[in-house]
């Protein structure tokens, strides 16, 4: 079952290393009880470019998301630029709320801070719409990862909404 999962990555992942694979699959393995579920794709509409280039304040460029859903949550994983690199974080959604987030690979040369459980359990119960970010406290020398956690946390929880509309 594990391999199947790295596979999935190995055709659409093509920046993780090997290492970075294994931590992913690890998180996963640990979040759905070593039954983590094939990943499945959100397709970014026309509509949904303006909200997520909001969301990123840049403009937005994939063409999907991959998520995993299964035991009442979903997951994503995302990666924003810090800096100059990309933080590949995974965000535990639970009745459209973040339940918990997690940086799986943290590249930046600083700012390695926001890795640690007291910054992350700050984002947990975090909803769309909700001023939550206001909330978040800054980490002196780490200002653009926390900005690129925060992005990813928004982003989480706006694509869970949209899977939520999309249900039949």
């Amino acid at each position: 079952m594990a391999l199947i999962s790295l596979l999935a990555f190995s055709s659409t992942s093509w920046s993780y290393t090997a290492d970075d694979k294994i931590k992913i699959e690890q998180f996963l393995q640990q979040q759905f009880n070593h039954q983590p579920p094939k990943p499945a794709r959100l397709w970014v509409k026309a509509e949904m470019q303006a909200n997520i280039s909001q969301i990123l304040n840049r403009p937005a460029k994939k063409l999907n998301y991959r998520y995993w859903q299964a035991q009442g949550k979903t997951i994503w994983l995302l990666d924003e630029i810090g800096k100059e690199r990309d933080i590949t974080t995974a965000v535990v959604i639970k009745n459209q709320q973040i339940a918990a987030i997690k940086v799986i690979v943290y590249r930046e040369s600083r700012g390695g801070e926001v890795q640690v459980s007291w910054f992350n359990e700050q984002f947990v119960g975090a909803q769309n719409g909700a001023n939550w970010q206001r909330e978040i406290d800054s980490i002196s020398g780490a200002t653009l990862s926390v900005n690129a956690m925060k992005k990813q946390a928004e982003l989480a929880l706006y694509l869970s909404q949209q899977l939520v509309q999309e249900a039949p």
